[in-house]
């Protein structure tokens, strides 16, 4: 009977282990946060943010249906390639960086939804403004880092309507629908 029992609780030990969620963080120096912006419909202006941290809770090499993300981009990071209009996206035009510093993004569902790929739904937060937006997320691949470490990549790509922000600048010259594209590594965490 002691037997047993010290053979259960090693089991149940052994499967409560087994089940607890990976982490995953993104590593910035593999991975970009960029959007495309229709200017004065005739072409694109993209830009970047530098400055980013993403977390992964749940998932496997193989699989990340079910997983949570959370993000956030510094606004102050915002680079498009031209000086004065980073310092004007950062302003009550667009960004608003005083009164809101950062962007976010937590998800609700991580739904496989064909080979590689996965509906991501979550809450995006922009200039105190909360809407539920959508992104697509194929998954490019795994690999082991060189100490050993699962490391995942993904593209993400999705459509976001500024004016549901308040991120209203430039109306008549910057298209309202902006494409978002990340390209991310992220290293399992030990």
């Amino acid at each position: 009977m002691k037997n047993s029992l010290i053979l259960l609780a090693a089991f149940l030990l052994a499967t409560t282990v087994s089940t607890q969620a990976q982490t995953w963080k993104i590593d910035p120096n593999h991975s970009s946060i960029m959007f495309n912006a229709k200017h004065s419909g005739i072409s694109f202006v993209n830009g970047r943010f530098m400055e980013f941290e993403a977390t992964v809770e749940g998932g496997t090499p193989e699989d990340f249906t079910g997983a949570k993300v959370t993000f956030t981009a510094q606004v102050g990071s915002v680079s498009t390639g031209a000086e004065g209009r980073d310092k004007h996206l950062k302003t009550a035009d667009f960004f608003d960086m005083e009164n809101h510093p950062t962007i976010s993004f937590v998800s609700k569902s991580f739904t496989k939804s064909g080979d590689n790929k996965y509906k991501v739904v979550g809450d995006l937060t922009m200039r105190g403004n909360t809407k539920s937006v959508e992104i697509t997320a194929t998954h490019i691949g795994s690999t082991k880092t060189r100490d050993g470490r699962n490391s995942v990549g993904f593209q993400l790509i999705g459509n976001v309507d500024r004016n549901e922000f308040g991120v209203s600048g430039a109306a008549g010259s910057v298209a309202p629908i902006i494409e978002m594209l990340c390209n991310v590594e992220m290293a399992e965490q030990k």
